[in-house]
């Protein structure tokens, strides 16, 4: 969303009209480049002098993450929106989904392995953000394990509050916010826990603010309407937009979300350890079609490096053109299509302004290897 979409969304929303101009700033500072915004007023009553979840007056942010493997591309867009949070003293919590996971049959339900992961999964956003300041307070990171908030008896009796008045078929729909489709789980009876699970993870831990990719709306939706059979504050939701796998779209439902990047396909996929010369084999392959703005190569460079970067710049081989800077994608996608600019030549730009992105996480992990190559012994690579 834009500062300009997010203002007209404050002026449909209660209590907007109250927030001084650095209130209202500081909305748009946190939740610009999100693809959506649900249940915004109560991030609006917060900042108007309400009491946040927690009881005081600093709001707190969550997201859930399954510890399953090697960070893709889709972790810097996320990465992203915990930093906007930061940077206006939110305190965001990075939750380490590890049961969630074993539901899920990450690693064979084997929860050393997922302990694993969890850890590498925290380094990667420590890297990611710079190392941020980590604790309780305003503008600070925390790391949580599942887990560890699974211990208390007191959960197990909010995920049967959640679980009340969910029927099987409204569980099932919810089976894509664990990449599974609707007819994969009627014989495995934890899978139809998880999204009760989640949404007791968002009233458990008291945020404010749920936030992940547009796969997680239907959880989230959920979530929400647990908190009004059972009169709990619901926290405000943010999705953040999904990057297509490289090979684009096809042609299945939108909401399906079988197109977006995974690692389950990691030629499908960019990784966050891809060295510039994988990078560029991938997009040599990647979807670019003349004249079709539906390209992973477009999502890329509007969602991950333009943010970064500003400027995309395409440099031809001599005897085929001039190089050129572009700092307005709809240009650039002009420009392709009119002939101006060749599809290979854009897609060896992204390929290089991504390498450029992804150096500092090499450099980290070059000096500290343990996590990755145990993450890389588990998954074979």
């Amino acid at each position: 969303m834009t500062p300009e979409e997010i203002s007209h969304l404050l002026d449909k929303t209660s209590g907007a009209s109250e927030l001084t101009t650095e209130d209202q700033n500081k909305i748009f500072s946190m939740f610009t480049g999100v693809e959506e915004i649900v249940g915004l007023e109560h991030v609006v009553s917060v900042l108007n002098g309400k009491e946040s979840h927690g009881g005081d007056t600093t709001l707190r942010a969550y997201i859930g993450l399954e510890p399953s493997g090697k960070a893709h591309l889709g972790w810097i867009i996320l990465a992203d929106s915990i930093q906007n949070m930061l940077n206006q003293g939110v305190n965001v919590l990075v939750f380490l989904a590890d049961w969630h996971a074993w539901v899920n049959d990450k690693f064979g339900r084997d929860m050393e392995k997922i302990t694993v992961a969890g850890d590498y999964m925290t380094e990667i956003f420590r890297v990611l953000l710079g190392f941020p300041e980590e604790g309780e307070g305003a503008g600070q990171i925390r790391f949580m394990r599942a887990s560890e908030l699974m211990d208390s008896g007191k959960y197990w009796e909010r995920v049967l509050r959640c679980s009340k008045g969910m029927s099987l078929s409204r569980a099932r729909r919810t089976f894509s916010i664990m990449g599974r489709s609707e007819d994969s789980s009627d014989d495995d009876l934890s899978a139809f826990f998880y999204p009760a699970m989640q949404a007791a993870d968002i009233f458990e831990l008291n945020v404010d603010i749920a936030f992940g990719g547009m796969d997680q709306r239907k959880a989230h939706m959920y979530m929400r309407d647990v908190g009004d059979r059972n009169n709990w504050i619901k926290a405000t939701c943010i999705h953040t937009p999904m990057l297509s796998g490289l090979k684009g779209r096809g042609g299945g439902r939108m909401d399906s979300f079988d197109h977006k990047m995974s690692k389950s396909d990691p030629n499908n996929a960019v990784l966050l350890h891809d060295t510039p010369k994988k990078l560029e084999k991938k997009f040599r392959k990647a979807f670019l079609e003349p004249g079709n703005k539906d390209s992973p190569v477009f999502e890329i460079a509007k969602h991950v490096i333009m943010p970064r970067q500003r400027e995309l710049h395409v440099s031809p081989k001599p005897e085929f053109g001039e190089p050129s800077s572009w700092s307005n994608l709809d240009l650039l996608i002009a420009a392709i299509e009119d002939g101006s600019v060749h599809p290979f030549d854009a897609k060896m730009a992204v390929a290089h302004g991504l390498a450029e992105i992804l150096a500092p996480i090499a450099e980290h992990f070059e000096q500290h290897p343990e996590l990755l190559d145990a993450v890389n012994k588990m998954t074979g690579g």
